[in-house]
């Protein structure tokens, strides 16, 4: 009876692994990401790209 506690321990582990790696995945951004409601038409300028430098 005991091995089906155990059995159960590791399944609410991996779980639990995945959750959190699923958060992680979603929850990062690009750097220069816009943000909010109104993002889609706002500009982010970043000095170091190439067309700013027209490469």
């Amino acid at each position: 009876m005991d091995g089906i506690y155990f059995i159960g321990l590791l399944l609410f582990g991996a779980l639990t692994g995945a959750l959190l790696a699923l958060c992680a995945a979603l929850g990062s951004k690009p750097p220069g990401a816009a943000e909010g409601p109104g993002a889609e038409g706002a500009e982010v300028h970043r000095k170091d790209s190439a067309t700013d430098r027209r490469l």
